[in-house]
Order: structure tokens, then sequence, then C-alpha cells
């Protein structure tokens, strides 16, 4: 006979409480047993590595090796989608909770919990009035979870130049997103006469929201949008003269300027001027639900554990810079 849902709740709470006390090293050891040891199924979900463990290697950890039929939805932010990825394997092994996780952008996020679909909404930037009025009409409040320090980059592909040889203002960068500058040599005079090819986002990104409140870019003039972070890299690794901008997950291997900061310092996006807020166009990135979740509610078990040291080396893994 199956325990009732509460028992299953407070037991799965008790446990991974008790994971979450162990010495660094030994977290990250289960870690890395749970994505990296020999398993039954792998699925590979870029940029991250699902690996789903044996029973027997859940016992031998300590893991959660009940059924559950609970389950957790969340939809939003393909930004923050890859946390969401490298979370919800980690979550179901300590508490046996399934998580789904589905993108769409921050709109869906935050439309998913003022209708009630979603219990968390992923999300990129901070709601909007339209929005706050519709949670408060329909009586939700919007409480915003700080999980993530992530940048917005700057990448750009000019045939014969190289990463470090683009360093842009804030203002530069606005010119050329409006319209502006139309060739590379109005924004550097060592680059060629050559048109730029501006790729830009969905209206619906919070990323391009955050973008254009980040470098005070009115309207963006795009040659080109894409509708999340791997087809704009995609785009501007495979289009001579382009320029675009993406999370800080998504820039290897492409191009990226340094921008400069209020004293004129210009900082390169990495790990380090993400932490330390060094790099101008830096942002936090959230989850979203109604209110404060109740204490011992799934939702605040999910919530604990992105927080927690094995959550927070996940956000690592997922290519973002832990907020605690």
């Amino acid at each position: 006979m199956s325990l009732p849902k509460e028992r299953q709740n407070a037991m799965a709470l008790r446990k991974m409480r008790a994971v979450l006390k162990l010495p660094p090293k030994k977290i990250a050891l289960i870690i890395l047993a749970i994505l990296a040891i020999a398993a039954v199924s792998v699925f590979v979900i870029y940029p991250f590595i699902y690996v789903k463990p044996q029973q027997q290697l859940q016992q031998t950890l300590g893991l959660y090796t009940g059924q559950s039929t609970d389950t957790i939805n969340i939809a939003g932010s393909t930004t923050v989608l890859p946390i969401s990825l490298a979370i919800a394997p980690l979550f179901h092994q300590f508490t046996g909770v399934n998580v789904q996780v589905s993108a769409g952008g921050s709109g869906l996020g935050y439309s998913n919990v003022i209708d009630g679909i979603s219990p968390i909404g992923a999300v990129s930037r901070p709601p909007k009035s339209n929005e706050l009025s519709r949670a408060a009409a329909r009586g939700v409040v919007l409480e915003l979870h700080p999980i993530a320090l992530d940048a917005i980059c700057i990448i750009w592909n000019v045939p014969g130049k190289f990463q470090g040889d683009l360093k842009l203002t804030k203002d530069q960068v606005a010119k050329i997103f409006s319209g502006v500058y139309t060739l590379w040599s109005e924004v550097n005079s060592s680059f060629p006469p050559t048109l730029i090819w501006v790729v830009g986002r969905e209206p619906n990104s919070g990323t391009r929201e955050m973008f254009e409140k980040s470098f005070g870019v009115s309207h963006t003039e795009a040659n080109q949008e894409v509708t999340n972070n791997q087809d704009m890299v995609y785009s501007v690794i495979n289009t001579p003269n382009s320029i675009g901008y993406c999370s800080f997950a998504y820039v290897k291997n492409v191009n990226t300027a340094e921008i400069a900061g209020e004293n004129g310092t210009f900082f390169p996006p990495t790990k380090e001027t993400i932490r330390n807020r060094e790099y101008p166009a830096y942002r936090e990135l959230y989850y979203v639900t109604n209110g404060i979740p109740v204490e011992g509610s799934l939702t605040a078990m999910y919530l604990d554990f992105v927080l927690s040291p094995i959550g927070q080396k996940a956000v690592e893994l997922a290519g973002y810079v832990p907020i605690v």
C-alpha cells in the first residue's frame, strides 16, 4: 500500500536535507555518480547529459527508490531551460518527484503561473506592467526567486578578426542594433567596410527585453530574428559579418565583445566578471511562483533544492554562474 502524499513529501524532504548536509566533496561525488556512472539509459539534451542510474546505484547513494506520481511542471525562458534540464534528474533521484520541463519564452513562464497552469515559471527578466496587472486581477502575486547569474553577451563574426579584437561601449552596441551603424568600419576603423548583418530575438524573448534595456536599444532593426540561444549562436557562426547576442552558457566557439563599464574599463564576459558584477550586462535568472511557496510543499522543496550546493553545482554544469 502506498504512503499518503503528505508522508511521501515529508520523507523526501528529510532525505534531501540530510544529503545537503554532506561535505561538498561528497556532494560532488554524488552528482558525478548520478550523471556519469554506467546507467540504464542516457539522453543527450544540449548542453547537458541526462543519466538515469540503476536502482542499485540509487540504493548505494541513499537516494529515493520508491514510486511517486507527483509531477512539477516548469515552462518558460529558453535561457533558463538548461538549468531546469540539469536540475530535473537530480531532484527526481533525491525525492522521486518528476519534473517536466518545456520552453516557450519568459512570457509563457509568467502566463502559466498567472493562469494556474504551472506552479513554477522559468523567466529571465522581471515581470512587465501588463503581466503584473493581469496577475493582480486574478489574485496572483508574482514572487521572483533568483537562481543563477547570467550575462547578455554580444557575439560576432567578421572574417579575419578574432576574439579580443572587438571592444564596444553600450552606445556603440545601441547604434549597431538600432541601425545607426550599418558598416563594420563605422564601428571600428580597423574593420572592413562591409555591411553589418544584425541577428535579433523574437518579441516574446526575455533575453531580447533585457538586452534592449541593458544597452539602451529603443527598437532593434534586425536583418534576421531567431527564437532561442542555440539558433542565435548558429546563425552568427555561419553568417560572415554578423552580430547578435546570447546568454553566457552558449558562448562556446564564438567571438564575444568586451563591453565598457561606467568608468570606461572594458570587461569580457567571464565567470569571474559576472560573479563580481563587473561585466556591464550581467543579470539574474529566476523562477517565479504565485506568492511564497508553503514550507514542505513540492514547490518549496524544488526551490530549496535549486539553491542547495547540489542545485548550484547543476547551475554551473549548465553553463551559468551560481548565485549562492
